[in-house]
């Protein structure tokens, strides 16, 4: 019998989907891959006979349902200043939706027809009735209604504010990631501007600033 396996399929296909989402195809070897999970090369072609095979199965495997960057808004503190809120926020969607992006590129660049590179699979199923984006939104919709009430936060649509909060950080990602603009803006310094956009238009409570 030979030495069973360090690590499941299924952690081995997260960290490669990881992976190829960030270096893409040729930029990501199995050394990489294994060196993430502490394993040698030859362990992860117990799950796949190739980095190609590897690959497809990252790729286009079907994930678990995962945890999505606001499910933490259903617990936070009524006292938390919503600046800080917003900003962790941002540290957690940012992340998440540039590992999907980058997913998406991926396939992108490895398709070998046209066909294939216009097809853009989402990471969910666009016909349920409750997607991850929606959740998402709604997350964020629903923490705005709470402090709307708590007269914490002004805002006259909710909906609309956590729409253009989020969409400011995807913008990050589509410049930084697909763009790839020079000289790139570091998150802290993009969050610092954002924050304060809506700390001087949104949010009340700031302190006055002398002149």
């Amino acid at each position: 019998m030979g030495r069973p396996a360090r690590v499941t399929r299924e952690q081995v296909l997260a960290e490669a989907r990881r992976a190829f989402a960030q270096g893409g195809f040729h930029g990501t070897t199995l050394a990489d891959i294994a060196a993430r999970l502490k394993v040698s090369p030859a362990a992860l072609l117990r799950h796949a006979p190739s980095k190609e095979a590897l690959f497809a199965l990252a790729i286009e495997s079907e994930t678990h349902e995962e945890p999505l960057p606001t499910d933490f808004l259903a617990t936070v503190s009524p006292s938390e200043p919503p600046a800080l809120v917003l900003r962790r926020v941002a540290l957690q969607f940012i992340p998440f939706i540039e590992q999907k992006m980058g997913e998406n590129i991926a396939r992108f660049l490895r398709a070998r027809t046209d066909d294939e590179a216009r097809t853009i699979r989402l990471p969910f199923d666009p016909r349920q009735k409750s997607s991850p984006p929606g959740r998402v939104v709604a997350a964020l919709e629903t923490y705005f209604r709470q402090a709307i009430r708590r007269g914490a936060v002004s805002l006259s649509q909710p909906r609309a504010g956590a729409l253009a909060f989020l969409g400011s950080l995807q913008s990050y990602v589509f410049f930084h990631r697909v763009l790839r603009i020079e000289p790139p803006i570091p998150l802290d310094r993009y969050l610092d501007t954002l924050i304060g956009i809506w700390e001087h238009g949104a949010l009340r409570g700031r302190k006055k600033v002398s002149r």
